[in-house]
């Protein structure tokens, strides 16, 4: 992944449009590495029962391990992590 440059350019003293055009092409430029999946392995999750509800004080392994395993293919459908 490319580092992102945080920096934007600086405003004009007046309103320019192409400054504009170039500053919204900046930002989703860098909205784009932002959100571009970290990892290019792919996570593999099998025998996962999909489970989005934990007790927290009161849980077994195998339930943490499929409230996981649904974060993991949930966030794999937004194209979050590959």
């Amino acid at each position: 992944m490319s580092r992102v440059n945080v920096r934007l350019p600086q405003p004009p003293a007046q309103y320019d449009r192409a400054h504009m055009n170039r500053l919204v092409n900046t930002i989703e430029l860098q909205l784009s590495e932002i959100n571009s999946a970290a990892s290019t392995d792919p996570y593999l999750m099998t025998n996962v029962t999909t489970d989005r509800a934990m007790d927290a004080d009161s849980t077994t392994l195998a339930e943490v391990a499929d409230v996981l395993g649904t974060l993991i293919t949930d966030l794999k459908a937004k194209g979050v992590i590959s």
